[in-house]
């Protein structure tokens, strides 16, 4: 990985608010499914364009099983998702598949250099490659996550089920809030 180095003083400690954070938001995911009904997780929904609330939460999952196959190899695609449909129709399975995502993160301790491949046309084969780090794919990961609990929250009004008022917003959000009560 040439022309990509990590400077001299680089500290490869694990940033433990990433790695604490990514794991408080797939516990809150935990939480929601013990009061969310198994039939509004699996049925298809006019707000998210007849896609599944189940459906986002595999999207998110498999972003980070992406992650870890991808750390272990080296090299990262999220378009190589299994796209598991158990994930998304089994509230059970999905929180199996959280927990095993939580004992990655919990055995992160070091920052690694990745590749990260994608294609980002509708119509070719064009693959990109960039360079990127663990650190900065949990981070994506993270705000991705927040980005689909946001959709999902949506949903779920849509359905008469109440959340927290901050799942779904972006901690920036929420203590931009806080500033403006003040």
């Amino acid at each position: 990985m040439s022309g990509f180095l990590f400077p001299p003083d680089y500290n490869t400690k694990p940033p433990m608010t990433l790695i604490h954070h990514n794991i408080k938001k797939l516990e809150e995911i935990k939480d929601l499914f013990r009061q969310l009904p198994s039939q509004v997780y699996s049925r298809p929904n006019e707000i998210l364009s007849k896609a599944t609330i189940g459906q986002h939460f595999r999207h998110i999952l498999e972003f980070y099983i992406c992650l870890e196959r991808g750390s272990q190899a080296g090299t990262i695609c999220y378009d190589d998702r299994d796209r598991d449909q158990l994930i998304e129709t089994n509230m059970d399975y999905a929180i199996h598949n959280i927990e095993e995502v939580i004992g990655f993160l919990r055995r992160v301790h070091h920052d690694r250099l990745l590749t990260m491949m994608g294609n980002y046309a509708v119509e070719s084969d064009d693959k990109t490659t960039l360079q990127t780090s663990l650190y900065r794919e949990l981070a994506y990961a993270l705000d991705h996550t927040v980005h689909h609990l946001a959709i999902v929250k949506i949903a779920l009004s849509s359905e008469n089920i109440e959340v927290d008022n901050n799942f779904g917003v972006a901690p920036s959000t929420t203590r931009h809030r806080k500033v403006c009560v003040q």
